[in-house]
């Protein structure tokens, strides 16, 4: 019988309800897929404190009294004992919150890894002391003592800024150089040492003082140089110069580091960038312990420069850029500035997701990298902050 015009016939099969068992393996089928096969949503970092301390002002270890969770085991023995100052006050505290040393400086003082010249501003005998305050050495010189990042090496700057010489333990010249014009700004690494000048030329010195490198940044209307660094591994060579405009210049090695060509290495320029600063003082800049980042100060914020991109980015803090240190075993930079006793800190990687940011009072300020992990110190405290991934 053939259906009545206007109407329609559904197949037996269609009008029947599925079965529940259809939609119940559909829906197990769902749960195992996304078990099996997880989309990947990332790791979450947090900021936990591990210690926090008052620094005693006299010398001699001193635990801990308020002890959060303890610390994890250290990735670099070396880096368990690092040096702290707070304006007058300095020394040296370990990962789990034990203050090796602290004391007043009679002046000012240069700090390293292993020890400290503590001396007085018309002083010409120093005392090279070792971490626990203990006397390693003494030397005499007209000028200003500088230590090595590691203490292996000692220097002395002329008074005038005019020439630099360098010492060994009983405080003979292993070497001696003069400069055309004062001194403005030094970063030393390893055997490297990058000499910033007034007439606005950096200078890099091998391990027996002798020039292996020049360049002068143009542009400005005043030459001079007002801060420069080496990378660590030495590949790469920064300053800050000039005013009226002022200038960030960057050099990459162009040669493999060999015996052949230690000594005469080759750079160029890989990026001169504007900055919005007029400096009229040495200013802070530094590399990232991998070489990978460079940090400088800026006008408006600290500055984060990645040489592979050539790209810069400005951190958005206040006042002077205070310090700088590498927590969560150096993917994340930490900067604090300072500005009319308040401090601004901000943590995050080069890719500028912020981890973590705070501004709380304080007169003095320092950061530095102990166990691979943050310390934070200011006004006379101590804490330690781990970065870790959840």
């Amino acid at each position: 019988m053939r259906p009545a015009e206007g109407t329609s016939t559904v197949a037996a099969s269609v009008r029947k309800k599925r079965p529940a068992r259809v939609l119940f393996a559909a829906l197990l089928f769902i749960v195992f897929y996304f078990i099996l096969f997880p989309y990947p949503l990332g790791r979450e970092f947090v900021v936990r404190p591990k210690w926090a301390i008052p620094v005693p002002t006299s010398a001699g270890p001193t635990r801990q009294i308020d002890k959060l969770p303890a610390a994890t085991a250290p990735n670099n023995p070396r880096d368990t004992t690092v040096p702290f100052q707070l304006g007058d006050l300095f020394g040296y505290v370990q990962g789990d919150g034990t203050v090796l040393y602290s004391g007043m400086a009679q002046y000012r003082i240069a700090l390293s890894a292993t020890g400290f010249v503590s001396y007085t501003r018309l002083g010409t005998d120093w005392i090279l002391q070792d971490m626990s305050g203990r006397p390693v050495t003494s030397f005499s010189g007209s000028g200003y003592p500088f230590l090595g990042p590691e203490g292996n090496r000692i220097f002395n700057v002329k008074s005038d800024l005019s020439g630099i010489i360098e010492l060994d333990r009983n405080g003979g010249a292993l070497w001696e150089r003069d400069f055309p014009t004062m001194m403005t700004a030094a970063s030393l690494q390893g055997d490297l040492l990058l000499v910033g000048l007034l007439n606005g030329s950096m200078l890099l010195l091998d391990r027996k003082g002798s020039p292996i490198f020049e360049y002068s940044p143009k542009g400005s209307r005043i030459p001079v140089i007002v801060g420069d660094a080496v990378a660590p591994d030495g590949s790469l060579l920064a300053a800050v110069s000039g005013i009226g405009p002022q200038y960030l210049t960057v050099l990459r090695r162009q040669n493999a580091m060999t015996p052949r060509n230690a000594t005469a290495p080759g750079f160029a320029v890989i990026a001169i960038l504007g900055l919005p600063s007029e400096y009229r003082r040495e200013v802070r800049i530094s590399f990232s312990p991998d070489s990978r980042c460079l940090v400088l100060e800026g006008a408006a914020g600290p500055g984060l420069f990645d040489p592979s991109r050539g790209v810069l980015r400005w951190v958005s803090l206040h006042g002077t850029l205070a310090g700088t240190a590498w927590p969560g075993n150096g993917r994340f930079a930490a900067l604090a500035c300072r500005d009319s006793g308040h401090a601004q800190l901000a943590i995050e990687p080069a890719s500028g997701v912020v981890v973590y940011r705070e501004e709380f009072p304080a007169r003095e300020l320092s950061l530095a990298t102990i166990e691979g992990q943050l310390l934070l110190g200011w006004d006379g405290q101590l804490l330690r902050i781990d970065v870790e991934a959840m």
